[in-house]
């Protein structure tokens, strides 16, 4: 949601260079959402769960979102993930504390903002476990260049949860969603998806219209939709897409 900022000065972060985020913006994010229709949103570049039922209040109270919850995180901003469902939250987990070598670095290290664990009610034989991630940019830190290293080390940790579930329920719904700041040919999307445990639903789009990035001259393929196989056969043929009109993604990047 592109820096999704309230007024407040939290002292605990330094959000005081990001600017908050205006109403037209909100408004537009919103109505974006109204199209969509989804019961079930991800989000990512959110500060806090306040600026989300804010919006839902305001601009989405007809909707049905009753449920909204936002992970803690690691970034020095205070940039979050989180979800706004129409589904039950049942439960919630954070990975954001747990570590893992880097390589180039003698120190273990976290995720850059969290990986939140979203377990939800379906309605059905069993529930949908919902996985919202914000993967290192490609903004380049000491002795690791586009941050390669550590973005490949965060997907690499993302995939030893997912497999260690997947392990002990192979028929588990799972879904791994958001800005994972790389492009399908990049070894953290190798890692992710090299053995098959999560396929990527949009994998069938040209590559025209599989753009997430819109900003010239960067235009690619970084945000995701990867289910595991049980969920991949409840998928709707030919249902995965993007919204295209760049009108409407003036609130998002």
């Amino acid at each position: 949601m592109e820096n999704f900022f309230d007024v407040v000065d939290d002292p605990y972060t330094a959000d005081e260079g990001t600017p908050p985020k205006m109403r037209d913006q909100i408004k537009l994010l919103a109505e974006t959402i109204r199209q969509a229709n989804p019961d079930v949103l991800a989000v990512v570049e959110v500060e806090n769960e306040h600026v989300l039922r804010a919006m839902v209040r305001e601009f989405l109270s007809d909707m049905g979102y009753q449920y909204i919850d936002v992970d803690q995180s690691n970034d020095f901003r205070g940039i979050k993930v989180g979800v706004i469902s129409r589904l039950p939250i049942l439960r919630t987990a954070s990975y954001r504390h747990q570590q893992f070598k880097v390589e180039g670095r003698d120190r273990p290290m976290a995720m850059s903002r969290g990986l939140f664990q979203v377990t939800l009610d379906a309605g059905a034989k069993q529930p949908l476990q919902l996985f919202v991630v914000h993967l290192k940019s490609k903004r380049s830190a000491e002795g690791d260049p586009k941050s390669a290293h550590r973005r490949l080390a965060e997907a690499t940790f993302v995939k030893s949860i997912i497999g260690q579930q997947l392990k002990a329920n192979p028929d588990a719904w799972l879904a791994l969603v958001g800005d994972l700041n790389d492009t399908p040919d990049s070894p953290p999307m190798h890692a992710l998806l090299e053995d098959h445990e999560l396929i990527d639903v949009h994998a069938g789009l040209p590559a025209d219209q599989r753009i997430t990035y819109l900003n010239e001259p960067y235009r690619s393929t970084i945000d995701y939709i990867l289910v595991s196989p049980a969920l991949d056969k409840r998928v709707v043929k030919d249902s995965a897409n993007l919204v295209r009109d760049e009108a409407m993604l003036k609130g998002s990047d």
